[in-house]
């Protein structure tokens, strides 16, 4: 109908879509990539079900078709229009146009009756099934009902998957922010060196994530029996005796399900390792996970600046985005992951992303050892006495660390936003925490520049807004957004001073000497990443737990059915420590992995002699004597390879020897 107010139609569907797209999470609790993830997985797997029995279904009402009993009911229907008064041509006309009529609900009818008594043949449908349900006739559309599929979606699907693209290629541009912030950080001989490594880190942990990283993080069927996946690793630990295809299953491991046939040789069910059976539905999740993991060897990568040979960094950049990382986010966010169980708050990684990539990014410097020049000898005091002074080295251009920043805090809101990996409650909030945070902590940075070095230093405030939105990483999910402007943004800054100190005076005199982190890399993600999770235990709202996770969490120690919102919520919010004491245990698991299985990495390749450059080299600088060349030149005069040197030198003899060179013909040498 037409509508005299067609602005207010446009208002009112405007708001039907926010409406839908603003709904209660559809997996129930909790929430999580890995949850919406699952869900997709068994809305296909139902499917599939489903169009077994359709198909079988319709093989049984085509046999009875064809049956007698099928012919017996035509003619008694051919009877009854022939007593109209009609000719026979009009009747056969008739009953043709009422069989193709009913022929959905016979089919329907049938299905309905086979699946009330499957053991016994049902009873041949009337041909006027006038009180059937409707219902019985959207059959193949109801998978359609919560997610996508090949052919199209609910507008939930499609709303969700417009934005998780969207922040897929925010976070993307992360990798631009990075580069900007770590060359401009660093001297300027070693520019093209760090450009160089982020571009490889997104290359090659593109190339990891889609071969198996994904798998390990996420893989596994979730199939309706609930065999879905194993708590270490992506895919199912036990057997499965009744899955939707009516096969037995082995435990899938890494991602790949592989058992033993009648014959006794090795066989894949299922495999996740490089997207195989993963549901096209969820194509756009992988997008933004693998953006996810791109940036944990980005983090690290200002920790090893200047100093790491460049084979080294392609070597760990390689078992950290596909091996080391997919192990943590399994654990963290997929629904069968150990710590998962345990009812953690990490909505956005500040234990799975940043906490792990602090420890990745300190056990590399630490075994990389300081730059030259970085440590002089001498004595100096801050809280404890060591018997050396740090020199601060030169940033070549602070003014691309600030450019670098702001693409860093534009990428964090749908890094933070989308971390669900579907549009929920919590996205709108979501992104104005995040924002604020990041006002709150560069204010509290400035004032701490002010109290320490007496004037207002950009460096500090641009540390203090990417502490502070570390810093809400994990609680974002349970935290209201006065106690992440207030409270956890300001600790955060205070978290990666504490950092600082931690690496080169604490490690300077009890754990062998200082830490080198050129940009502080280690500080800045493993502290506010840690205060993250314990700020959960502390400030966690019961209304806003109960709304994102639910209470139903069946790895801790209490039973399920006796756990209350007491067990989840902060101290300061009335709980009872439980969910501070299961924070700071993931933080310890976390923490335990990252230190281990890095010095294994980082420490191995330092006994293989791949880690660090020649002292020479590193003098010099790794542009001139690792890529070619320096970033900036201050002259016209173009480099040519070695080759056109030569020839260049030879034409030049000849043309001597001659007699034939000329002013004209050195100058054109020269262009």
């Amino acid at each position: 109908h037409a509508s005299p107010h067609p602005a207010g139609m446009r208002t009112a569907f405007f708001f039907a879509i926010l409406a839908a797209a603003a709904g209660a999470p559809r997996d129930g609790h909790p929430t999580g990539p890995g949850h919406r993830i699952h869900h997709i997985r068994k809305q296909r797997a139902n499917e599939r079900r489903r169009r077994l029995e359709q198909r079988e279904h319709v093989a049984k009402v085509q046999d009875y078709l064809a049956s007698p009993e099928a012919a017996a009911q035509h003619t008694k229907l051919l009877d009854e229009v022939k007593k109209m008064n009609v000719s026979e041509r009009i009747a056969a006309a008739l009953v043709k146009v009422i069989e193709e009529t009913e022929s959905h609900e016979v089919h329907a009818e049938f299905g309905r009756r086979l699946s009330a008594a499957p053991g016994a043949p049902p009873t041949p449908p009337p041909f006027f099934p006038h009180a059937w349900d409707a219902a019985e006739l959207g059959y193949l559309d109801t998978h359609f009902s919560d997610a996508g599929g090949s052919k199209g979606g609910t507008l939930q699907y499609m709303i969700d998957t417009v934005w998780i693209i969207t922040a897929a290629l925010l976070c993307f541009f992360l990798q631009a922010g990075f580069g900007l912030l770590e060359a401009g950080a660093l001297r300027a001989k070693n520019a093209k060196n760090i450009m160089l490594k982020n571009l490889m880190d997104a290359c090659i942990g593109g190339l990891v994530y889609y071969c198996f990283g994904y798998a390990i993080c996420y893989g596994g069927a979730s199939r309706p029996d609930g065999i879905d996946g194993n708590a270490f690793s992506g895919g199912g630990l036990f057997k499965s005796t009744k899955p939707y295809d009516g096969e037995a299953h082995d435990g899938i491991w890494f991602g790949v399900d592989v058992g033993m046939d009648t014959g006794g040789w090795f066989r894949t069910t299922s495999n996740y390792w490089m997207l195989i059976d993963v549901e096209e539905d969820e194509y756009y999740i992988f997008l933004f996970q693998y953006v996810f993991a791109a940036t944990i060897a980005t983090i690290v990568s200002g920790a090893v600046a200047e100093r790491i040979q460049f084979r080294g960094y392609l070597i760990y950049s390689f078992f950290l985005t596909g091996f080391i990382y997919p192990f943590a986010a399994h654990w963290t966010w997929d629904p069968n992951g150990f710590i998962n169980s345990w009812g953690i708050c990490d909505y956005a990684g500040g234990n799975a992303v940043h906490a792990l990539s602090g420890c990745a990014a300190w056990m590399g410097a630490k075994a990389l050892g300081p730059r030259i020049g970085r440590f002089v000898e001498g004595t100096s005091k801050s809280l404890v006495t060591v018997n050396f002074k740090p020199v601060e080295l030169a940033q070549h251009n602070v003014p691309m660390m600030c450019l670098g920043l702001f693409i860093l805090w534009l990428g964090f809101i749908p890094f933070i936003g989308g971390s669900a990996c579907y549009v929920n409650f919590q996205l709108g909030r979501l992104c104005v925490m995040t924002t604020l945070s990041g006002c709150s902590g560069g204010c509290v940075a400035l004032a701490w520049g002010y109290m320490t070095e007496k004037h207002a230093s950009l460096e500090q405030a641009m540390t203090g807004v990417l502490a502070a939105m570390v810093g809400i990483c994990s609680s974002c999910g349970c935290t209201t957004i006065w106690a992440a402007f207030w409270i956890i943004a300001p600790i955060s800054v205070l978290a990666y001073r504490f950092g600082l100190w931690f690496n080169i005076y604490f490690c300077g005199k009890f754990l062998g000497g200082p830490v080198d982190d050129p940009l502080g890399a280690s500080a800045l993600h493993y502290w506010p990443g840690v205060w993250s999770m314990i700020a959960c235990g502390l400030l966690s709202d019961p209304d806003i737990w109960d709304a994102t996770y639910g209470i139903e969490f069946s790895g801790r120690t209490t039973k399920v059915e006796d756990l209350t919102l007491d067990d989840f919520s902060g101290i300061f919010y009335g709980g009872n420590g439980m969910q501070l004491a299961y924070q700071l245990l993931s933080v310890v698991v976390i923490t335990l992995y990252g230190l281990a299985s890095c010095f294994l990495l980082f420490y191995g390749m330092k006994l293989c002699g791949t880690l660090r450059v020649p002292e020479a080299d590193e003098l010099e600088g790794l542009d001139a004597t690792h890529h070619g060349g320096l970033a900036y030149t201050d002259t016209d005069v173009h480099i040519v390879p070695a080759g056109l040197r030569l020839r260049k030198k030879k034409a030049d003899m000849d043309a001597t020897k001659d007699g034939s060179e000329s002013p004209e013909g050195t100058e054109s040498h020269e262009a």
